[in-house]
């Protein structure tokens, strides 16, 4: 250790400079450097300093240094300087010059005290540059004369004098710390020792660039190899001090540990390249668009979804293959983003497909900003939504549409209605209302079968348009009843065109249909007029057609008759109790009652179950079935309350039969507007709740078109009663284009197969393919599965056959007033 203190001592002693070299090194620094005597007068400059403060050696002999700095910063300069002299610390300050000619320039200046052999203060010696320059060239000078050792001790980065063998002859504290290896052990090592083999070829050539005099200095990034092994990245800054003739004599270093910002540079580069691959290999299009909406970048899903290649795009923007009429909301949307107004924007538009086809997408666009707030370019993704809406048009079309006859349905045709009504008030036209209902339908539906009578439906629809305008509407309102709108029309060609439809429907023969049957078919029409005068609403114009219809049927059927809106035939109509009038009352006399019909379990579910019905209570105690009042509760929005007392006394049997530790099912249908009523599932809770029932025995039963209104809705109210421990059954499976869409989207427990694929299910191979396909897509689900309409042995047999776990129609059991069935069918027991 002794003798390394000698060389050590010897290293320094052979720095200590003359006055003379003193002068050489300072005057090759790149910064301002000045001595001052004790009462602050300048006795030293170099030409850097004369060039920032403008004054010549010879002018600032002898000068105050207070009297070059501006008069605005002279009181922080002096309470810094005597703050520096009280806690004994080297003064450091950025504050500005004034030059003669009255110009400012800011500089930032550092000064230590200078003491004689005695350690009295005989002066300062002081440094400053017109930039924020690292103090290490400073500290440099101030080891090199012994008076900047504190400084060159301090500084917060590494400082180091290197031999020009490469070895350190003097380092700070903090080197040892940035490489990892004690002061003593450095000085004993080369700068070759430390530094990273990968990066010692190009050091080694600054080096000896700098001493051929090819480069002042150097700067650059390498790695050190600390003792541990562990790699440190600095910025390496290393300039020449050489003496008056030019000879080198060593170099100073300055060492800026900057490993964290080169692992934050990686890290951010990485990222980038994440970014680059998820945006270029995305599934969906991605851009980058100037503010004026220039593609900057994208990737390949955007030149498939357009068909344009990444070139063309690049060379264009947004607008050329945009439909043109989404341009104004485009360009607003993009707009409101730009100006802050909108966080982000998404909407859905048209592109121009480069073969000319129009594609719709899903467009997201985000401003990337820059650390002002600053808006830089655009992202941009894109979706392509030719699928989806190709869907969505499906679904639009059976939420519209009658599956059987592809005619509108009630809801569209009350939304026509009312549209067509407005133009009519608008433009003061006149328009017809056509209610046409088939004569005897039920016998022929009851003898001919369910097949026969939906084919007769279908050829009806198809006589019943071709003999309308293309400007009327036509609808299938449901069962056996149709209803037309004639726009622009008065009565005579109203009757006219009436008559013309029951022609239409008596061409419709019944001879052939399935093999079977034969006759004519009739059908009764009621015609009802509108005009602006009339200030009548949908609902009473629909009214008006119905009561005309009836009394079609009462002068005997095969007729159209026009609506008399006299006062004797209005008292006439309303002495007359309306259907409405007969549900309102039904309700409010709990006149409705409730059979059941049993469900047969075809995989030995000992659990009874049964559909329960809903009848109404005639005046004279008949029984009306549904079929008769329910279009008529739905039109006037009094079916929601109807579904709440089926459910409400549904509740109250399953209640009643668990009391008695009898364990049923009771599945209960469910109207569309039911089932898109936020508050039911509430409803079901509170009775649950209030009856002491376990929702475990019950079942609530949802057609297609019932789920089809707001699938949504429908999706919700599903989760909900499956949390009181409910069944959620979809009704009439198969019956719409759409079924597996709800497969996907409902959650159920029951697929309950159409009638339709089970009434010829033992003659037709499509039905038997249908039905086997839906029951392995439920049993793969964990689903069971319920055919309806199975009206003999063999189609029962076949059923068990094909794997279908519970089968329900007239050859089970018919439907029959409570109570419930808990025994075994008789007639089924060896079945």
């Amino acid at each position: 250790m002794d003798q390394l203190s000698k060389t050590r001592r010897g290293r320094l002693s052979a720095l200590r400079p003359s006055r003379k070299r003193f002068d050489v090194l300072a005057q090759q620094l790149p910064i301002g450097v000045y001595q001052t005597d004790i009462a602050g007068r300048f006795v030293y400059v170099n030409e850097r300093w004369s060039e920032l403060t403008g004054l010549d050696p010879e002018s600032a002999e002898g000068v105050s240094w207070a009297s070059v700095v501006h008069p605005e910063d002279l009181e922080r300069v002096v309470g810094e300087w005597r703050r520096s002299r009280l806690e004994e610390r080297p003064f450091s300050l950025e504050y500005r010059y004034l030059r003669p000619d009255g110009s400012a320039a800011w500089i930032s200046c550092r000064a230590v005290e200078l003491r004689d052999d005695h350690g009295e203060v005989t002066g300062y010696l002081g440094t400053c540059s017109d930039t924020v320059v690292s103090p290490t060239v400073d500290k440099a000078l101030e080891e090199a004369e012994e008076r900047f050792a504190n400084a060159f001790e301090e500084a917060p980065i590494g400082m180091a004098l290197v031999g020009l063998d490469g070895s350190f002859l003097r380092v700070n504290r903090a080197l040892p710390e940035i490489v990892g290896r004690d002061p003593e052990e450095l000085l004993g090592l080369t700068f070759e020792d430390i530094t990273h083999p990968d990066d010692l070829e190009a050091d080694l050539e600054l080096v000896r660039q700098v001493i051929a005099g090819e480069l002042r200095s150097y700067r650059m990034e390498k790695r050190y190899v600390r003792a541990d092994g562990e790699q440190r990245w600095v910025l390496l800054s290393v300039s020449l001090v050489r003496n008056e003739t030019g000879e080198p004599l060593y170099f100073v270093s300055q060492i800026e540990d900057v490993t964290d910002r080169r692992r934050g540079e990686d890290a951010l580069r990485e990222a980038e390249d994440r970014f680059r691959s998820a945006f270029d290999e995305a599934p969906i299009g991605m851009a980058m668009n100037a503010l004026d909406g220039r593609f900057l970048r994208v990737n390949r899903a955007l030149s498939e979804i357009t068909g344009h290649s990444r070139e063309q795009l690049e060379a264009t923007n947004f607008r050329s293959i945009t439909h043109p009429d989404d341009l104004a909301r485009n360009e607003k949307g993009m707009s409101d983003m730009l100006a802050g107004r909108a966080p982000h924007y998404r909407t859905e538009k048209r592109y121009i497909h480069a073969n000319g086809h129009v594609v719709p997408v899903d467009l997201s666009c985000t401003v990337v900003r820059d650390a002002d707030g600053e808006p830089l370019h655009i992202l941009t993704q894109v979706q392509d939504i030719t699928e989806r809406k190709r869907f969505e048009g499906q679904l639009q079309y059976l939420a519209d549409h009658d599956s059987l006859t592809g005619l509108f349905n009630r809801r569209r045709f009350e939304e026509e209605l009312t549209r067509e009504l407005a133009g009519a008030e608008r433009y003061e036209s006149r328009l017809a209302v056509l209610a046409i209902d088939l004569d005897d339908f039920k016998y022929i539906n009851d003898s001919l079968g369910h097949s026969i009578g939906d084919e007769l439906i279908a050829r009806v629809g198809r006589g019943l348009r071709e003999r309308l305008r293309r400007s009327d509407v036509l609808a299938r309102l449901g069962g056996d009843e149709f209803a037309v709108i004639l726009p622009r029309i008065d009565e005579a060609t109203a009757l006219e065109l009436a008559e013309g439809l029951l022609e239409a429907v008596a061409e419709v023969d019944l001879v052939g249909l399935g093999g079977r049957g034969g006759g004519k078919v009739s059908a009764s029409v009621g015609v009802a007029m509108f005009d602006a005068a009339s200030r009548l609403t949908a609902e009473e114009l629909l009214v008006e057609a119905d009561i005309a219809m009836y009394d079609a049927k009462e002068a005997g059927r095969a007729r159209a008759i026009l609506y008399d809106a006299t006062e004797d035939r209005q008292e006439r109509m309303l002495s007359r109790m309306t259907w409405a009038e007969r549900v309102r009352d039904a309700l409010a006399a709990d006149s409705f009652v409730l059979y059941a019909q049993p469900v047969m379990s075809l995989n030995g579910d000992p659990i009874p179950r049964s559909e329960l019905l809903l009848r109404m209570l005639g005046e004279n105690g008949d029984v009306i079935p549904p079929g008769s009042f329910l279009y008529i509760a739905e039109r006037f929005d009094l079916v929601q309350e109807i579904d709440r007392w089926v459910v409400s006394r549904a509740i109250e049997i399953l209640a009643e039969e668990q009391a008695a530790d009898n364990e049923v099912v009771l599945c209960v249908n469910l109207s569309a507007k039911s089932v898109t009523d936020p508050a039911l599932p509430e409803h079901v809770a509170h009775e649950l709740q209030a009856h002491g029932a376990d929702g475990r025995g019950l079942c609530f039963e949802v057609t297609e078109t019932a789920a089809i209104v707001n699938v949504d809705r429908a999706r919700h109210f599903a989760s909900l009663v499956a949390e009181l421990g409910c069944e959620f059954a979809l009704d009439d499976f198969g019956a719409g284009f759409a079924s597996f869409y709800y497969l996907k989207h409902l959650a159920f427990d029951l697929l309950k197969i159409d009638g339709e694929f089970v009434t010829d299910l033992t003659t037709s191979l499509t039905d038997q393919l249908v039905v086997k396909s839906v029951v392995d897509i439920a049993r793969g689900l964990g689903k069971r599965t319920i055919a309806e309409f199975v009206e003999d042995a063999e189609t029962l047999d076949l059923l068990r056959g094909m794997g279908v776990d519970f089968a329900q129609g007239f050859y089970v059991a018919k439907p029959a007033p409570l109570p419930l069935v808990q025994s075994p069918l008789p007639h089924l027991e060896n079945a």
